[in-house]
């Protein structure tokens, strides 16, 4: 793959993070958005997309922004940002697996 075509790759997987971002926690500090534009690592950018997508609460996704190469999965109670509902015995929603 040519060496442009990688860098149109990265632009695009930059653009869609600070995309996903905004749309779920609103403006994207600038320090984020610099160190988003800087990553030359396809691998990150796709983790960091996940992660945006995923992370129920802001501090979620500045943790895993911070969390470095290393990081891998993606599990567990904290990455699930949508409650499936299912309606109770008396007709209201509730989501399911909550004890409450």
């Amino acid at each position: 793959m040519s060496e442009n075509l990688i860098d149109d790759f990265l632009q695009i997987d930059r653009e869609d993070l600070l995309a996903v971002i905004a749309m779920r926690f609103g403006t994207v500090p600038e320090a984020m958005r610099e160190r988003i534009m800087a990553c030359q690592e396809s691998a990150t950018l796709q983790r960091w997309l996940l992660v945006a997508a995923n992370a129920p609460r802001w501090e979620v996704l500045l943790e895993e922004l911070g969390a470095g190469p290393q990081a891998f999965r993606l599990v567990g109670p904290r990455y699930q940002p949508v409650t499936t509902c299912a309606p109770s015995a008396a007709g209201e929603w509730q989501p399911v697996g909550e004890e409450g």
